[in-house]
C-alpha cells in the first residue's frame, strides 16, 4: 500500500515538498495544511486533486496519514512534530530540526521510544557533490580531514523569523558534520546586526573539533552575489564544491608540489610550488530534495535511518546555539558538552 503523506505548512518550501511526494510511485500525498488561507488556495490552484485543512487535528486524525512533514516556520517545529509523534506518525522535519537542543534532544527520544522515523531536513546529505566527498574521504582520497571553510551569502528573505546563522549557517554546518561523522567540541562565532533591526545579518563560525582539526563557515544576507562554496582540506588532498557552477561543481586536488621542502644551502634546483592534480569527478544526476524524500519512505517501509536522522538534527542544532550564544556573550568561546 502507498505510505499516505500530510505536508504541513505550504509557504515557500512546501510547494517543493508536495511536488517532490507526488512524483514518488509509493505513497500518497492526503492532506496539505497550512493556517493561511491564501497558501491553501495556492495548493488547490496548483493540485485541485488535493486534500487542503486549516486544522491540524484533522490531519493528525486520519489514520491513512501514516508520515508528517514539517515545513514550517522554526519555532513552530516542535510542537507540531512533538503531536504528530504522540499520533504515532513518522516525521520529517524541514531544517533546522528546532530551535533549542534541548527541544531536538526531546523530539528525538520520543521517536525512537515509540518507534518512529524521524528526518531532519538536511538536504546537502543527498546533494551528489556532497555524497561524493564522503565517500572520497572513506576510501581516503585525501587523508585525514585537517580543515573546512564555506561561504554562503546572498541578498537576505524580506521577512524571517530567525537569522543569517539558523537560515544559511545550518546547511554548511549539517555538511561539515555529515563529513566529520562526530561532534565538534567548541564554538566561537562573531555577528553582527548591519541591516536588520533585530537579527544578526552577518556572522563567522570557528568550529572547533577534538582532534584539533577546524572549520571556518561566513554566512551574509548582505551580498548580491549568491556564493555556495564548501572547501575541504585534508593531508592528502582537497575538496572543493561550488553550488552555484552547471559543470564541474566538484573538483578534487591532489596534494601540492614543492621544491623547496628539505632543501639544503647548496643545492642547486628550481625553486618552485604548484597544486597536485585536478580532477573532476563524475556526479549523478538525481535531484537531492528528491533522494531526501524517497529515502524517508524507504526507512519507514523497511526499516532504518536516513542520512539525515534525528541525531544528526541534534548535533546541528547544538552548533548553531553555541553559535547565537558565542555572539551574544561578545563572541565567546563556548565548550560543547
Amino acid at each position: 500500500m502507498p505510505i499516505g503523506v500530510a505536508v504541513v505548512g505550504a509557504g515557500y518550501w512546501g510547494p517543493n515538498l508536495i511536488r517532490t511526494f507526488l512524483g514518488l510511485p509509493d505513497c500518497e500525498v492526503r492532506w496539505v495544511c497550512d493556517r493561511k488561507p491564501g497558501r491553501l488556495r495556492f495548493v488547490q490552484s496548483q493540485w485541485p486533486q488535493l486534500a487542503t485543512t486549516d486544522d491540524y487535528g484533522k490531519v493528525l486524525a486520519d489514520p491513512t496519514v501514516a508520515a508528517v512533514v514539517i515545513a514550517t516556520p522554526v519555532p513552530t517545529h516542535f510542537d507540531l512534530a512533538t503531536a504528530a509523534a504522540r499520533a504515532g506518525k513518522h516525521l520529517l522535519v524541514e531544517k533546522p530540526l528546532t530551535r533549542t537542543s534541548d527541544e531536538a534532544q526531546r523530539l528525538r527520544d520520543m521517536a525512537e521510544t515509540r518507534r518512529l522515523v524521524l528526518a531532519a531536513g538536511h538536504i546537502f546529505a543527498y546533494h551528489p557533490a556532497v555524497v561524493a566527498m564522503k565517500a572520497g574521504i572513506a576510501a581516503g582520497q585525501i587523508g585525514d580531514l585537517r580543515y573546512a571553510e564555506s561561504g554562503r551569502v546572498n541578498l537576505g528573505p524580506p521577512a524571517s523569523e530567525v537569522d543569517v546563522i539558523w537560515d544559511l549557517a545550518v546547511h554548511d554546518v549539517s555538511i561539515l558534520l555529515h563529513l566529520w561523522e562526530r561532534p565538534p567540541c567548541a564554538v566561537t562565532a562573531f555577528g553582527r546586526k548591519y541591516v536588520h533591526p533585530t537579527l544578526v545579518d552577518v556572522a563567522f563560525l570557528h568550529v572547533e573539533f577534538e582532534d584539533g582539526s577546524m572549520a571556518q563557515h561566513h554566512v551574509s544576507w548582505l551580498s548580491p552575489e549568491k556564493v555556495r562554496r564548501f572547501f575541504v582540506a585534508g593531508t592528502k588532498g582537497s575538496f572543493r564544491f561550488d553550488d552555484t557552477v552547471t559543470d564541474g561543481k566538484l573538483r578534487r586536488v591532489d596534494q601540492g608540489i614543492d621544491s623547496r621542502i628539505g632543501l639544503k644551502d647548496d643545492d642547486v634546483k628550481e625553486l618552485y610550488y604548484k597544486p597536485g592534480e585536478v580532477t573532476t569527478p563524475v556526479l549523478g544526476t538525481s535531484q537531492p530534495l528528491q533522494v531526501e524524500c524517497q529515502a524517508f519512505l524507504d526507512c519507514i517501509r523497511r526499516g532504518g535511518s536516513p542520512a539525515a536522522d534525528g541525531a544528526a538534527g541534534v548535533a546541528v542544532v547544538k552548533v548553531l546555539e553555541a553559535a547565537e550564544r558565542s555572539i551574544g556573550e561578545g563572541s565567546r568561546r563556548v565548550v560543547l558538552r
